[in-house]
């Protein structure tokens, strides 16, 4: 199980927190869990699979390239525009 360490949470959020683990018989932690786990079960985890993209496409596409390096020719000069016209 992961740990997590929470240092500057403000006291009366500990208070509050603690009170609403006495109202439901909870161990503090056992309240904080259950309310992350409500509120984390409405979220789908984001993967590039739901959001329509083929298995594994970025592995095999994006950094595969397997030929000479890629190099960016030099850039010509920024040009100037007049928007007055």
């Amino acid at each position: 199980m992961t740990q997590i360490i929470l240092d500057k949470i403000k006291p009366n959020v500990i208070a509050k927190l603690t009170n609403l683990a006495k109202q439901h018989q909870r161990t503090l932690e056992q309240e904080i869990t259950a309310i992350l786990e409500d509120i984390t079960d409405s979220q789908p985890i984001t993967t590039p699979e739901n959001k329509g993209w083929q298995k594994g496409f970025f592995e095999e596409v994006i950094g595969g390239w397997e030929g000479e390096p890629l190099v960016r020719e030099t850039q010509p000069e920024y040009q100037e525009r007049d928007f007055s016209l």
